[in-house]
């Protein structure tokens, strides 16, 4: 049986280190403060390997817990791919594509209109002029708001996107044509 300073010394630490495994458990207190200096080498051994496996100590303790949040990160992931695949969510990209596609669409359309009926207006009175825009307006308005005008977007979107990038007037020339 050996006192703490000479376990301390037996395995090699200091006094305070001796204190501190005593505190963590690591060392098993003894009442009558006399240490067995096989037990007392066999408990820190224990304890060093815990810590070295990755299962015990404060260095052990941060190691869990960086694989408890790998494990949950994993298991997110995992969930959204399985709800993407069940249809229950949606890549946002492509929808976003899609919208900004359309709204480009609709921003063309609507600055077309002046265009379209400025030949109609030359030299007209007031009130005809009038009629003639609020018709062409209502008449794009009617274009976009129809049921099947966001799949012919979607359509020219996707007809865009597999023949390449080009500009407009090549596609007015290839709709004329």
């Amino acid at each position: 049986m050996a006192t703490i300073a000479q376990a301390a010394a037996h395995i090699c630490c200091s006094r305070s280190q001796f204190d501190q495994y005593l505190a963590e458990g690591v060392i098993t207190r003894q009442p009558s403060g006399q240490y067995d200096l096989d037990e007392v080498r066999r408990e820190v051994l224990a304890h060093l390997r815990s810590v070295a496996a990755g299962r015990g100590g404060a260095a052990g303790s941060k190691l869990t817990d960086e694989r408890t949040r790998l494990v949950a990160a994993k298991r997110r992931r995992e969930e959204r791919q399985d709800a993407l695949e069940a249809g229950k969510l949606v890549p946002i990209e492509p929808i976003e594509r899609m919208v900004a596609s359309s709204l480009r669409v609709i921003r063309d359309r609507l600055l077309n209109v002046p265009g379209e009926v400025a030949y109609l207006l030359a030299h007209r009175p007031q009130e005809e002029v009038y009629e003639t825009l609020d018709g062409a307006i209502r008449e794009t308005l009617e274009e976009i708001a129809s049921p099947d005008f966001p799949a012919r977007v979607a359509a020219a979107g996707l007809a865009a996107a597999t023949n390449g990038p080009h500009h407009e007037e090549d596609a007015d020339v290839e709709a004329e044509e």
